[in-house]
């Protein structure tokens, strides 16, 4: 059994897969959960999240904020924005949203600086 993780915006449900682990940006410094996490509650700052599965980093998504929480090997992590972090430093279209493209973006990259700059761990 796996932790099944699912991200979801208001415009979507964006990822809903099974995963060994995710790292993600907590308030208080990045935290990571696994299958089994005693059940939790938390707000989430601007940052990276990071998604392992057959313990190798698969995908990194830029997260704009949000709540995420944990029960029955179930995390979910709702936030009102949410892209892939390969399509920001690309700008390549993912298959999942080939009209969207984020190179261009001056607000999605001022972001993206601003999480990378807040790089810390509890």
């Amino acid at each position: 059994m796996q932790l099944r993780l699912e991200i979801i915006s208001p415009q979507e449900v964006f990822y809903d897969q099974d995963v060994d682990h995710v790292i993600l940006p907590g308030i208080e410094g990045d935290f990571a959960i696994l299958k089994n996490h005693m059940p939790f509650l938390t707000s989430l700052r601007i940052g990276i999240a990071y998604v392992y599965i057959g313990n190798k980093l698969r995908e990194t998504f830029l997260v704009t904020g949000g709540i995420v929480e944990v029960s029955n090997n179930k995390c979910t992590l709702l936030t009102e924005e949410i892209c892939k972090s390969s399509t920001i430093t690309s700008g390549e279209k993912t298959e999942q949203d080939s009209t969207k493209t984020f190179n261009d973006t001056e607000e999605i990259k001022k972001l993206k600086e601003k999480a990378l700059a807040k790089f810390y761990y509890s």
